[in-house]
């Protein structure tokens, strides 16, 4: 098996297109948006995290027990803590120094140790919006990082023929859970929350990912038309969606048919299996290098690149936009200006991130792949920010 690191450009462009998306979603947080389908961007980056860590821990799942899981967590922590370790304390400074409706109303000292632990996504479930401007975009990070303790387990222990069931299983015992856990809690609004934000309903997406990465040489075989007759499905899906009763939710220009959390037509049952298919023909058509042009234009390859950062300091940096200039509407002339300029700010802050935070630990973090007797790097899954 080929083992050399490989970069695609067009899967950062798909993580650039996700920032987009999710930006657009959180101006202005949480009083207004300008899509309300945004949020399908941070499933696209789910579906990505599902593939390149699968991928990854596929070519190394022959090193012994040791090597195998020091090294993954290893990288992982390089990855991920030090632009935490930076942020981290930058958000309890704002928290701190601005008024605390702009917390989400709720104490610090309540959730900071879910934070610290990432079970955020937990905390969420119990209050909704927790940590507020500041840390309520945490939750996913969490989510994330659930993941990372779990899956590699999974992937060192089950033999191929099982992965290969086991896997495939999640996809479609997930949705079945979101329908389902809703009962354990007896309320209307709480349960859709638990549904959105927990990793054991929202499995789906990684497990999507990586049967890309186990099945990648069958699904490859398939037909190159298979990205396009998936995105006309999540159109005309959407748009079925909506003159059903999704229109409660919004106009149909700001929801395509996906509002977030839509409780007409059980839509938070189906609706994310719906769009983490889709995210799987996405990858496929960039493995397949059939992807559309879009996804090489550098800057979204950019933007891909330096997303954990922007990940990490869109919330803050648009919370104080949003005590000094409010009231803001998000659909006016001064509120359009407003969101390029936010959006430009969060892309230098991000970039000195990643030059000056993210990049020298990510040289040491590739530096622990190089460990081949022949000196050639062994793969290394970059993390999509979500």
């Amino acid at each position: 098996m080929d083992t050399g690191k490989k970069h695609l450009a067009s899967l950062d462009s798909l993580r650039g297109i996700g920032v987009i998306l999710i930006f657009a979603d959180h101006f202005v947080f949480p009083a207004s948006y300008y899509i309300q389908f945004g949020w399908i961007g941070l499933w696209i980056f789910f579906a990505l995290s599902g593939y390149l860590i699968t991928d990854g821990l596929l070519k190394i799942r022959e090193l012994p027990i040791g090597q195998y899981f020091g090294r993954f967590y290893l990288k992982r922590a390089f990855r991920i803590l030090p632009a935490f370790f930076v942020f981290f304390p930058i958000s309890v400074a704002l928290y701190f120094t601005f008024s605390r409706s702009f917390a989400g109303g709720s104490s610090l000292g309540r959730y900071w140790i879910y934070i610290a632990t990432f079970t955020f996504n937990r905390y969420e479930t119990i209050a909704t919006l927790a940590g507020g401007m500041w840390f309520a975009h945490l939750w996913s990070l969490s989510v994330e990082e659930q993941f990372y303790v779990i899956w590699p387990w999974l992937i060192f222990f089950l033999p191929m023929k099982w992965l290969k069931k086991v896997v495939p299983a999640w996809i479609v015992l997930a949705p079945i859970l979101r329908l389902t856990v809703p009962s354990f809690y007896g309320g209307a609004v709480r349960p859709p929350i638990f549904a959105y934000s927990s990793l054991l309903c929202q499995a789906d997406a990684f497990a999507i990912g990586g049967c890309v990465a186990i099945f990648r040489d069958d699904l490859l075989r398939q037909s190159k038309k298979l990205m396009w007759i998936m995105t006309l499905a999540v159109m005309v899906i959407g748009l079925v969606n909506y003159f059903t009763g999704a229109s409660a939710a919004g106009s149909y220009w700001r929801t395509l048919g996906w509002p977030l959390l839509c409780p007409y037509n059980y839509q938070y049952v189906w609706g994310y299996s719906v769009i983490n298919i889709w995210a799987a023909t996405l990858i496929l058509s960039c493995l397949q290098g059939t992807a559309p042009s879009i996804l090489n234009f550098l800057p979204l390859v950019f933007l891909g690149r330096i997303s954990y950062g922007a990940y990490l300091s869109h919330m803050p940096l648009l919370g104080v936009y949003y005590y000094y200039l409010r009231p803001i509407n998000a659909f006016s002339v001064r509120g359009f200006v407003i969101f390029l300029i936010w959006f430009a700010n969060v892309i230098v802050v991000s970039w000195l991130s990643f030059r000056f935070i993210e990049l020298p630990f990510l040289r040491m973090k590739n530096r622990l792949g190089r460990r081949r007797a022949s000196g050639r790097a062994e793969p290394i899954p970059e993390l999509p920010a979500s």
